[in-house]
């Protein structure tokens, strides 16, 4: 009967080198014929071996070569328990050699050897002896024992790993006097069944022809009996019909040439022919069970998880065998994710630290382990334990972001399994796929994620019942079962249902006026609802130099790729729940980065928030979000406005428990001059839709420390516009000390002669400037009264803007009637993005008008220049007088955002003409008034005088009093008339151009 269909690797000529010349194995039922259930206990497995012999000049038939080795790779699928019964020791199988009595146990015999050996001349014998079931030795997963003549030999079963994980029978070192043959080796399918009986201790000796077969039981005084033991399976056939024939490879080596492997493949056939691989695979019963539970019960914390997938063995000998495990895709309920704070210390293993296709033992570092694994399998007498470990992002089989090996071995045997982590983008939801998964039989797979503060998992962010859906597929059909598992998470139910951050934000060095980094720490309670967005208000006073740092272009704003010009600061984050988030940026990793960037959506300025997304060994990517820097028209105060912040990364939720903003740029943050009582405020949005202000205290010191000297000069132009009614242009010029407080108020108390025009004042070209001046006017030119410049060391650019003449109200505080009041200034300064709009109010004091700039904002400037119009449309006006007779003082109160006060009389320049409005004389000198004039050297001189100088600060007129010359003094002494032609020089300070002018005089004696 054709069984099986002989393959060669290799010719095997007559009388020449050492090889395989037949190779037969089969399945078989009792009948002889090859068993092909799938699933199945056969009969018996037989495996036939001849190998090349010679006849030497004699005529004596002898092998060609001793065989040293031999290995048998049995098809894949195909399985064996050696647990089943008793085992022989090695000591009770060396006295079992031939001729000797049977020292093993009779239920250790799991089938017969027979082996053809040259007996002399061409006389060939068979040996047949009992196959016995061997203690293992260290590292063996089953050895099978039998005695070659006087020597023992044993054959170790090994689990092909890294290959198919088919099961291997190896003999090493097979004795050298022993002549081999060939050989049959024959294993039991059910070895304690009766049918076997007969053959039980028997040695049994053919030599053709004087006995066709000889067994000497009695004088070996092995007797044929009962095992003594229930009938178990020993084999099982494969149970995967999709396979095609099966195949059994065999290798084999020699004492000779010990380096030189000889193989051959048989694959099983029928007695017809045809390839026979197993069938009926629709009969076997595939019912696993999963049950997953977290370790702890509460909402929203790093936890283990315990997975047990339990798959029923069935052995009953004359039923069908449980198919193995070839797929299993688990999916964890939505909202068990992976905990980002896990990655801390964790690496991944590397595909060649793994080595999936290598028989050795994986070597993947201990800081990738992430659980353990045990294998409970009926084929071993103890369970097979190991590791679970993460797997490098892309250095794995799937070039994944998260992957896993299942990696288990004892007994000789090395499991390693890869498993595939698919994370929901949006919801984070964890599907896991393992493949391909060994023919290899197990009762019970224990998969324990480890616990604690670093535990890989996290539990679902609210309490209730979840359930875990898992699909399995086994070897024997492609239709899945599905099995469920249910959890409970009962434990800090309500903090889901919080949001209660926190702000907590300074300067390093709260000193008033000076610059320091500024830090902003935003935190939440673990497990309350995710940070969405943060809105920040920041006290007025606490700027920035944004004009002395290179802005990032807006498309690498956005790309996250600005220049180290453009950086102002850095941002920590912690991410993960649990009470020991990770840190990022991790030790070693990417560092993060705060860019100042231009405009963006409405602001004049931005930030460009670089967070390098690090989970330990895992690599997310780049967060960039993006916050918009608003600039209040008013008080100049900062409003911080970010866009949402991501809370979930390619399925990975971030968890952020804390971030912090460190503004650490040298000499960019800006303290305030004002040490009053402040607060940072903002408003803080959750994922969920919830939202909090959140408040932090703010105060800076030291202000009585801070300089306060404004200097201020103002001058009147326009020439014939110096009389009654006549309307000068005015201009004022503010000058601010470096390193100083900031101005808050100035009032300026003009004199008598100036007024405020009463009937340009009420004119309809007055503009309607309302909302507080908050928002830039929409005035027709003619409210244009003049214009005005700011030059702060904050921008790189002046501000400058338009002055409307604006109406005013107040608000009586009795009636709450709004009362129309003199016309105000409305100056909306733009500059460097920015817009301030200043106001001035006017009243009258004293008949004195009253300029009052109130609530400037805290920020230096060192410069401002005010500028109104004169001519028709003017609104300054002269009041009844000439003001080129008289000196021209307003009076200046200056406020500082510290507290300091500054009072001072200011000159006011004219646009009068060097000239003398007044004279008289003694009878020794001549007095002159001079108007025209101003800060700078005064000198008189001409024929009869004597040379008078005279220092002016600030006068817009001046009495200079020079000495008439003797002979002078002598005429007007005897009442004679004396004609004096007199020189003026005025010298102005800072300017090169000197004023002059002559006028001769008449002085009566």
């Amino acid at each position: 009967m054709a069984l099986s269909l002989l393959v060669l690797v290799g010719a095997t000529p007559a009388q020449a080198e050492f090889g395989i010349t037949s190779f037969d194995n089969s399945s078989l039922k009792a009948d002889g014929t090859v068993e092909t259930g799938a699933g199945v206990h056969p009969y018996d497995l037989t495996t036939a071996i001849d190998f090349p012999t010679v006849t030497d000049s004699s005529g004596t038939v002898k092998p060609e070569e001793n065989l040293k080795d031999l290995r048998v790779d049995l098809p894949v699928g195909f399985a064996g328990d050696p647990t089943i019964g008793p085992k022989c020791t090695d000591d009770e199988l060396a006295q079992a050699t031939a001729g000797a009595t049977v020292q093993c146990p009779m239920g250790s015999q799991v089938g017969t050897v027979a082996i053809r050996q040259a007996l002399g001349g061409t006389t060939v014998g068979t040996l047949t002896q009992p196959l016995f079931n061997m203690e293992t030795s260290p590292g063996t997963p089953a050895e099978f024992g039998f005695t070659a003549g006087l020597f023992p030999v044993t054959s170790r079963v090994s689990v092909r790993t890294g290959g198919d994980y088919g099961l291997s029978f190896n003999l090493r070192d097979i004795p050298q006097p022993t002549a081999v043959l060939g050989t049959t080796i024959t294993l039991w399918g059910v070895p304690a069944d009766a049918s076997h009986d007969v053959h039980r201790g028997q040695y049994c000796v053919e030599i053709p022809p004087f006995v066709p077969f000889f067994c000497n039981p009695g004088a070996a005084g092995n007797v044929p009996g009962s095992s003594g033991l229930a009938p178990l399976p020993f084999l099982t056939n494969p149970s995967d019909c999709s396979a095609g024939p099966l195949t059994t490879k065999v290798s084999a080596t020699s004492w000779q040439h010990p380096d030189e492997v000889k193989t051959a493949e048989v694959v099983s056939h029928l007695s017809d022919g045809t390839p026979a691989g197993v069938d009926s695979c629709d009969r076997l019963k595939f019912q696993p069970t999963l049950t997953a539970k977290p370790v702890v019960s509460k909402a929203g914390a790093p936890s283990g998880l315990a997975v047990d997938l339990g798959i029923p063995q069935n052995d009953n000998p004359t039923g069908l065998a449980t198919p193995p495990l070839k797929k299993a895709v688990v999916k964890l309920p939505v909202g068990m994710t992976v905990a980002a704070g896990g990655g801390d210390g964790l690496v991944g293993c590397a595909l060649s630290d793994v080595a999936l296709t290598s028989p050795d033992p994986a070597h993947c570092p201990d800081a990738a382990k992430i659980g353990s694994v045990k294998i409970d399998t009926p084929v071993l007498p103890d369970p097979i334990e190991g590791s679970i470990y993460l797997a490098t992002q892309n250095d794995n089989p799937f070039h994944s972001l998260l992957a896993m090996y299942i990696v288990a071995d004892g007994q000789g045997v090395v499991i390693k399994l890869p498993g595939k982590i698919e994370a929901d983008p949006a919801t984070g939801q964890l599907t896991t796929t393992v493949d391909n998964s060994p023919q290899l039989p197990f009762s019970n797979l224990h998969l324990q994620f480890k616990a604690g503060v670093r535990a890989p998992l996290r539990t679902p962010k609210g309490c209730g019942t979840y359930i875990t859906h898992a699909e399995m597929t086994s070897w024997a059909s492609p239709t899945p079962v599905s099995s469920d598992s249910s959890f409970t998470i009962n434990s800090a139910c309500d903090l889901p249902g919080k949001f209660e951050p926190t702000l907590d934000a300074g300067l390093t060095n709260p000193a008033a006026g000076g610059s320091s980094s500024f830090v902003l720490n935003l935190s939440r309670p673990d497990g309350e609802q995710d940070i969405n967005g943060l809105t920040t208000r920041l006290p007025p006073g606490l700027l920035a130099h944004v004009g002395t740092v290179p802005l990032c272009p807006d498309a690498q704003a956005n790309a996250g790729t600005c220049s180290a010009e453009s950086q102002v600061g850095t941002t920590t984050v912690s991410a993960g729940a649990g009470s020991s988030p990770l840190s990022i940026p991790m030790a070693g990793k990417a560092p993060t980065a705060v860019y100042l960037a231009g405009p963006y959506k409405g602001a004049p300025y931005s930030l460009s928030i670089v967070v390098p997304a690090q989970a330990g060994p895992l690599d997310l990517g780049v967060v960039i979000v993006r916050a918009a820097l608003y600039v209040d028209p008013v008080d100049a105060h900062v409003t911080v406005k970010s866009d949402p912040i991501p809370t979930i990364l390619q399925g990975i939720p971030l968890d952020i428990q804390r971030i912090t903003v460190n503004m650490n740029r040298p000499g960019f943050m800006v303290s305030p001059t004002s040490c009053d009582p402040m607060q940072i405020t903002g408003t803080v949005t959750s994922a969920q839709g919830a939202s909090k202000d959140v408040v932090s205290r703010f105060q800076v010191g030291d202000c009585q420390a801070l300089g306060f000297l404004p200097k201020l000069a103002i001058g009147l132009a326009g020439r014939g516009q110096t009389t009654d009614g006549k309307h000068p242009s005015f201009s004022a010029t503010l000058k601010m000390p470096a390193a100083g407080a900031n101005l808050k108020k100035v009032s300026v108390t003009l004199p008598l002669s100036l007024a405020l025009d009463t009937t340009n004042s009420q004119s309809n070209d007055l503009c309607e400037f309302a909302s507080g001046f908050k928002t830039l006017p929409e005035c027709p030119a003619r409210s244009i009264v003049g214009r005005a410049t700011a030059t702060t060391p904050l921008l790189n650019e002046p501000l400058r803007g338009p002055v409307y003449f604006v109406k005013n109200v107040r608000t009586d505080p009795k009636t709450g009637r709004q009362i129309r009041t003199l016309p105000a200034l409305a100056i909306p300064l733009q500059g460097g993005g920015i817009t301030l709009v200043i106001r001035a109010s006017s009243q009258v004091v004293d008949n004195h008008l009253v300029a009052t700039f109130d609530k400037i904002p805290d920020a230096p400037v060192s410069d401002f220049q005010l500028n109104l119009n004169g001519g028709k449309k003017g609104i300054l006006v002269v009041s009844g007088v000439d003001i080129c007779k008289s000196t021209q003082v307003a009076q200046q109160v200056a406020t500082a955002h510290s507290g300091k006060q500054s009072k001072a009389s200011v000159t006011l320049g004219t646009p009068c003409k060097l000239a003398i409005v007044k004279s008289s004389h003694t009878a020794t000198s001549l007095k002159l008034t001079l108007s025209g004039l101003g800060a700078g050297k005064l000198t008189v001189s001409g024929g009869g005088l004597v040379k008078t100088t005279k220092t002016l600060a600030s006068s817009t007129t001046a009495m200079i009093q020079a000495k008439l010359s003797r002979a002078n003094q002598t005429k007007i002494a005897h009442g004679r008339d004396v004609r004096v032609r007199v020189k003026v020089t005025f010298a102005p300070a800072g300017s090169k151009k000197v004023l002059t002018m002559s006028k001769t005089l008449t002085v009566h004696g």
